[in-house]
């Protein structure tokens, strides 16, 4: 990684950051998420989220390493690793978005669903435009995280829109 890369990763993640900071403080202030505390089943179920995340992690990470060693170009870049994380990261949600343990008790999803949504279409375009541009294939997927983000965000807006599906179907 050159200078100028490092500096643009430094200057990218300072700016989501603040951008989410700012975003968060206003929902707070609004009154819309932060009120409450979860509670014990939902702390449990939250224990269990991580419990498989951390075991998917682990798994993905023994697979990498079985991968690597055989030079398998994508696992030889260390996009690979994030991407594990990522997957990890998918685990937790999922489990705690189908266990009602991913929102506060007395908290609205809307906000939420509306930054996940707005997170993952900016990243799907700023993915989608590097897949677009000229270099090789295995270029662009190994060095394209925000292919691999908004794919999360877009996995868990699906996620939260199968839920409230069940719930009103359940409801009814």
């Amino acid at each position: 990684m050159n200078t100028e890369m490092a500096l643009g990763f430094v200057t990218g993640v300072l700016l989501v950051a603040i951008v989410c900071t700012v975003i968060a403080k206003m929902a707070k202030k609004k009154g819309s998420v932060g009120r409450g505390e979860y509670d014990e089943r939902q702390q449990i179920a939250r224990g269990k989220a991580f419990t498989w995340a951390y075991a998917t992690l682990l798994i993905y990470l023994a697979a990498w390493m079985v991968f690597r060693t055989m030079e398998i170009p994508f696992f030889m870049e260390s996009d690979s690793v994030w991407a594990g994380a990522l997957l990890s990261i998918a685990v937790f949600v999922g489990y705690a978005i189908f266990h009602d343990a991913y929102f506060k008790a007395s908290e609205s999803p809307k906000t939420w669903i509306v930054i996940i949504c707005a997170c993952g279409l900016l990243n799907l375009v700023i993915g989608i435009g590097r897949l677009l541009q000229g270099a090789s294939l295995a270029d662009k997927i190994n060095d394209n995280m925000n292919l691999f983000v908004g794919l999360l965000l877009v996995a868990t807006l699906v996620m939260l829109l199968i839920k409230r599906a069940m719930d009103r179907r359940e409801g009814d």
